[in-house]
C-alpha cells in the first residue's frame, strides 16, 4: 500500500482544514498533479489548488481501505489506482458521534433498539447515505445506558467510542487486530457480547453467522446496500445456500428486529440535505410475510403501519416538511410527526396488559 502523504503544512491539508469546517462537505478527492475536487451537499467542486505528491514508478493494482486524523478532523481514506494513477477518496467523519435527536433517526428505530434483548438490526441505504454514523449514534447511545460488551468489526475503525463508559467496547480493525473476518465473528460469540456490529454483511457465511448470534441471546447491527425493507430482505436470503434457505428464512422472521433505510435528500433553499428513512419493525404482519415469502406486502404493511411506528419514505418526506424542510419531491406539509408517533407508542405501553 501506498501511503497518502499529506504534510499537515502543505496547500492542500490547509484548505482541507479550512472546508471540513462546513457541515455540507462530506469527501475529498486527491490525485498527484491535479486540482483537489470535493463533494458540497453532494456535487463535485473543483478547487484552485493542485495535490503534489511524488509518485513511484511502479503502482500495485486494487484498493485498500484505511483511517487517518489531520488537524482535529478524522478521515476513511480509500486509496485506487485508476488509468496508472493514484487516487485517494477521504470521508469526512463528523468530530464526534453525534445524538441521535441531531441527526433525526426515527424514536420507533431508537426505542426497539434501546429495549432489544436480542435480534438483527439492518441498517441500509446506498454509499455516502449515513448509514456508519446512524450505527454509530444508535450504539453509542445504548451504551452510555447499559452496561454490556460491545464487539465491532470494522474496515477501518471510522468512528472512535469514549472511554469512561457504562458498558465495554471493543473495537476491531480488520488488517490490523483481526486478519480473517469469518473466524473473528465466529471467535466473538465466545467472547461474552451482547451486541455485535458486523459491518456490511457481503456474503452467506456472514449472514448465516449474523442470524445464528441474534438467535442465540445477542444484539446484532450490520449495514446492506439496499434501498427498501423490502429488498432488503429479499438481498438477505438470497445470500443464504438453497439448502439452508428454509430454514434460514424462519430464523429471519423470528429474530429481524428492525430495517432501516435511509436516503439523504437536498434542501436547496436550507442549502443542507436532510436524512429520509424507512422503517420495518417486528410485528405479527411482518412476521408472517417473511415466513411465507410474499415480500410484495411489506409495502403495504408499511404504508398502513404508522401506528405502530412503521413507515414508508413518503410519510417520512411527510414529516420531514412538518419540520421546515423542502426538496425537489414538491411533498405538501401533511402527516404525522415523531412526537405524534412517540406518544403513540407510549400510551400503548401504558394500556399494555
Amino acid at each position: 500500500m501506498r501511503l497518502l502523504d499529506l504534510p499537515p503544512d502543505s496547500p492542500v491539508a490547509q484548505r482541507i482544514k479550512e472546508l471540513a469546517t462546513s457541515a455540507s462537505v462530506s469527501d475529498f478527492y486527491l490525485t498527484p498533479f491535479e486540482r483537489m475536487s470535493y463533494k458540497y451537499n453532494g456535487q463535485l467542486i473543483y478547487d484552485d489548488i493542485v495535490f503534489e505528491m511524488a509518485v513511484p514508478e511502479h503502482l500495485e493494482p486494487g484498493c485498500d481501505d484505511s483511517a487517518m486524523d489531520l488537524f482535529d478532523y478524522r478521515f476513511r481514506v480509500n486509496q485506487m489506482v485508476t488509468r496508472g494513477r493514484l487516487r485517494w477518496v477521504l470521508r469526512l467523519l463528523p468530530s464526534k458521534i453525534p445524538e441521535p435527536e441531531a441527526i433525526r433517526v426515527p424514536t420507533p428505530a431508537i426505542k426497539a433498539f434501546l429495549e432489544a434483548k436480542n435480534g438483527l438490526f439492518l441498517i441500509c441505504g446506498a454509499t455516502g447515505s449515513g448509514k456508519s454514523t446512524t450505527i454509530a449514534s444508535m450504539v453509542l447511545h445504548r451504551a452510555k445506558r447499559r452496561r454490556e460488551h460491545v464487539i465491532s468489526f470494522e474496515d477501518p475503525i471510522e468512528f472512535v467510542y469514549p472511554d469512561g463508559l457504562p458498558s465495554l467496547v471493543s473495537q476491531r480493525e480488520m488488517g490490523s487486530d483481526e486478519i480473517d473476518f469469518s473466524l473473528a465473528l465466529r471467535a466473538a460469540l465466545r467472547q461474552a457480547p451482547d451486541v455485535i456490529i458486523v459491518g456490511e454483511i457481503r456474503d452467506g457465511e456472514t449472514a448465516e453467522i449474523a442470524l445464528q448470534a441474534a438467535e442465540t441471546g445477542h444484539v446484532v447491527v450490520a449495514t446492506l446496500h439496499t434501498s427498501s425493507a423490502s429488498q432488503t430482505v429479499q438481498r438477505f436470503l438470497k445470500l443464504i445456500s438453497s439448502d439452508r434457505l428454509e430454514s434460514s428464512q424462519e430464523t429471519l422472521a423470528d429474530t429481524l428486529r428492525l430495517v432501516m433505510c435511509q436516503r439523504l435528500l437536498l434542501d436547496e433553499g436550507l442549502g443542507k440535505r436532510f436524512p429520509i428513512h424507512e422503517v420495518m419493525l417486528q410485528y405479527d404482519g411482518v412476521v408472517n410475510i417473511i415466513r411465507r415469502g410474499d415480500f410484495k406486502k411489506i409495502d403495504q404493511e408499511l404504508e398502513t403501519g404508522w401506528k405502530r411506528g412503521m413507515f414508508n419514505f413518503e410519510k417520512s418526506i411527510q414529516v420531514r416538511a412538518d419540520e421546515g424542510y423542502r426538496s425537489s419531491s414538491g411533498v405538501s406539509k401533511t402527516g404525522n410527526s415523531w412526537e405524534e408517533i412517540e406518544e403513540y407508542l407510549e400510551k400503548q405501553v401504558e394500556v399494555a396488559p
